[in-house]
């Protein structure tokens, strides 16, 4: 299943910053309710001191008055106006004979709290009160405050709503932006895939990274590289292609000819002459058509799987076993020299068709009679397959073309394809592998092939 980068960074956006906002709400709620109740306190102690204040004169000539009146005088009530957005505050007015003087419409009768200027809690017809005392200096008059807390707790709610109710609207309009922003981000990319898409098949240039993202430019680079790669291998393709078209229409052409002058033949001697031409030409085409099926199979890009080892001393062995009675048809002297085991990293099978190349080419360049010798030695972490021959060897400005498809030495010796060093270049670059050319010591070529040593366990 594909998932839109776009929804799964506006999923991941808006779950990290809700789990913030949640975070950052709950915290403000209960902060908010703390302050809230810190300045209601404050409000509280305050109004109660300035009833204080207020109060303290005319209590003076109240309390002068009622004491020429009976005892059992009556208190007056109070009724406070307040704003939708203040609190009302209840208090009491007390003398120091602990005669209640004031007291406003909905203070109980009896004493809110104790001691002086300490907030507390008390209960108050049923309900929470947060109640507040304080004194003047000669203890003659008391003034006493406090209101419900349902009260306070309506005001803390009302404003913790306003803060939830504003988040609830920010966040569907966060996630309208962050959805339009990442879309507008996106935009780059779409770009890039319009432009690959209304490509022809065949256009591999490479992909204008101008305004390409910072992030997206890896992905682009290497998307050029793989159409460099593929250009590179397109152009091998019709390169090879071209090639061997051409290579196999010789003998095609030569069958031809020979089974031409086979019918036309009027003698058995000629027919036979002939006939063996046409096998002789099959022979080289089938090889020829082995050899193209083998270097296509090499050809993907490639690499060699780690931690495989190949015995080159036995690889060497059965290569030459099979080799031996073509050597033997020339009467060259084919030997190898070797140690028991030699560990390489390698492919054995890839090692096989490299060695079998190399013997070939030796033993096909080879006068009747001469020598070919394959050498294995080791050399600290390398280890070294020679092949030497007396045949006529390679000029030294040779050396780099001899790799190139279809490309002899000698181009009127028919019996090669021109595939063989090919193959064995393209063996050698999958197994890391190093290869140089010398003059032998029997005064013909000297391939010398070095392999990395095998990775032990």
């Amino acid at each position: 299943m594909n998932i839109s980068i776009r929804k799964r960074l506006l999923f991941s956006l808006l779950s990290l910053i809700t789990v913030a906002s949640v975070f950052t709400l709950t915290k403000n709620y209960f902060d908010t309710r703390e302050e809230i109740q810190e300045l209601l306190d404050a409000e509280l102690a305050e109004s109660a001191r300035v009833l204080l204040e207020i109060s303290a004169h005319e209590l003076y000539e109240q309390i002068a008055y009622e004491a020429q009146r009976e005892s059992g005088g009556v208190s007056e009530h109070i009724n406070t106006h307040i704003h939708k957005y203040q609190q009302e505050i209840d208090f009491q007015i007390w003398t120091a004979n602990g005669r209640l003087a004031v007291r406003s419409e909905y203070a109980p009768t009896d004493i809110l709290i104790d001691k002086d200027e300490v907030f507390g809690d008390r209960m108050v017809n049923g309900e929470r009160w947060r109640v507040y005392s304080v004194s003047d200096e000669h203890k003659t008059i008391r003034v006493q405050v406090g209101h419900p807390y349902a009260a306070r707790d309506s005001l803390s709610s009302s404003i913790s709503i306003r803060l939830i109710t504003s988040f609830g609207i920010i966040l569907p309009l966060m996630a309208v932006l962050i959805f339009v922003t990442v879309g507008h981000a996106m935009q780059p990319l779409k770009n890039i895939a319009r432009q690959i898409e209304n490509r022809r098949f065949d256009n591999l240039q490479p992909v204008d990274t101008a305004h390409v993202p910072f992030e997206a430019l890896p992905m682009v680079n290497a998307l050029n590289s793989l159409f460099k790669r593929l250009q590179n291998a397109f152009d091998e393709i019709v390169l090879f292609t071209s090639n061997a078209a051409h290579e196999l229409r010789t003998p095609l052409a030569a069958q031809k000819v020979h089974a031409q002058l086979a019918m036309q033949a009027r003698d058995d001697k000629t027919r036979n002459e002939a006939l063996k031409e046409v096998v002789n030409s099959i022979d080289r085409a089938t090889h020829m058509v082995e050899q193209l099926l083998t270097l296509s199979r090499l050809d993907p890009e490639g690499s060699l799987c780690s931690g495989k080892n190949a015995n080159l001393c036995h690889v060497a062995e059965e290569q030459m076993s099979e080799i031996g009675i073509t050597a033997l048809a020339k009467n060259i002297d084919l030997s190898l020299e070797a140690p028991k085991d030699c560990l390489v990293q390698g492919e054995p099978v890839m090692i096989g068709i490299l060695i079998r190349n190399l013997v070939e080419n030796a033993i096909r360049y080879t006068p009747a009679g001469g020598t070919v010798t394959v050498t294995i030695t080791e050399e600290h972490r390398h280890r070294h397959l020679i092949v030497e021959d007396s045949g006529p060897g390679i000029p030294e400005t040779e050396y780099e073309k001899v790799f190139k498809r279809f490309y002899r030495v000698n181009e009127g010796n028919n019996e090669g394809t021109g595939l063989g060093l090919a193959m064995v270049q393209r063996i050698i670059e999958i197994h890391r592998a190093a290869i140089q050319f010398g003059k032998s010591r029997y005064g013909g070529l000297k391939v010398d092939v070095c392999f990395a040593q095998a990775q032990t366990a």
